[in-house]
């Protein structure tokens, strides 16, 4: 209990730091939604173009990609900014300072990191799935609805997980991880159905970067849709993969830290 009042106290600070310059925090946020909105906007016109992608009508695929951004920035407020900052925090030893806080190392990182940006995104996409759930006249039992919370938690858990793992790595090079750049050039294929690509590479959003479990399989459940590799199984195993996620990210954290040569600072 101790842990997770000392993390919301420092985010709440976080918080406060930001809104010290209002102008500059919703100029930054309004950038984002015209980024975004332009982004969605182009992908919706494409998909029109062509009538369906690979049978997902333009609002599914608009759907879909809104989950997929939801989890991201959900994911991304707690590990974006801790991963662009490890190989620095390695050279100049804070995560030194982390080893004398009262709390564990990898939270105190965490929380100091934690990304209050994001929530432009956040507030965008929660317009965007408001949207396309209208237009796709969905109506959701509570089950469904609590699957929906369900998915955006685990997607989110996966999501700030990979790219723990892909980051990580700087901890030791002390400079950009070797693997960082597989987590965002794989990040974009997730933006479609993965059915639009090769099997093999089906397999490995499903297997080695399960991307997959992110929004394309736990959606099907409230799209009423079956694709992909073993549907009936994979569109169920979202909160499975976000366990796992966590297992693989613990490990490699403790064997990078115990690793972990001090700055000397």
């Amino acid at each position: 209990m101790h842990i997770v009042k000392t993390f919301l106290t420092i985010i709440k600070c976080l918080f406060r730091a930001r809104f010290e310059y209002p102008g500059a925090f919703l100029g930054g946020i309004v950038a984002q939604w015209v980024s975004y909105a332009i982004s969605i906007l182009m992908i919706y016109i494409m998909v029109w173009n062509f009538g369906a992608l690979a049978g997902w009508q333009p609002v599914e695929v608009i759907f879909l990609y809104a989950v997929g951004l939801l989890t991201y920035a959900l994911g991304a407020s707690f590990t974006f900014t801790m991963c662009i900052n490890f190989p620095q925090m390695a050279i100049n030893g804070t995560i030194d300072e982390a080893y004398t806080r009262p709390v564990p190392p990898f939270i105190y990182i965490m929380a100091t990191n934690f990304n209050v940006a994001y929530i432009s995104h956040i507030s965008l996409t929660a317009v965007v799935l408001g949207v396309s759930i209208f237009q796709l006249g969905l109506s959701w039992t509570i089950f469904q609805w609590l699957w929906f919370v369900v998915l955006i938690i685990s997607g989110a858990i996966i999501t700030g997980c990979l790219m723990l793992i892909c980051d990580m790595p700087a901890i030791r090079t002390r400079s950009q991880s070797p693997t960082s750049m597989l987590f965002w050039q794989v990040r974009a294929f997730n933006e479609y159905p993965i059915i639009i690509y090769p099997r093999p590479f089906q397999l490995l959003f499903t297997t080695v970067l399960p991307f997959g479990f992110v929004a394309f399989y736990p959606i099907q459940v409230l799209l009423g849709r079956h694709d992909g590799i073993f549907p009936q199984l994979t569109r169920w195993l979202s909160p499975l993969v976000a366990v796992l996620t966590i297992g693989v990210t613990v490990l490699c954290w403790r064997i990078l830290s115990s690793k972990y040569e001090s700055a000397g600072t």
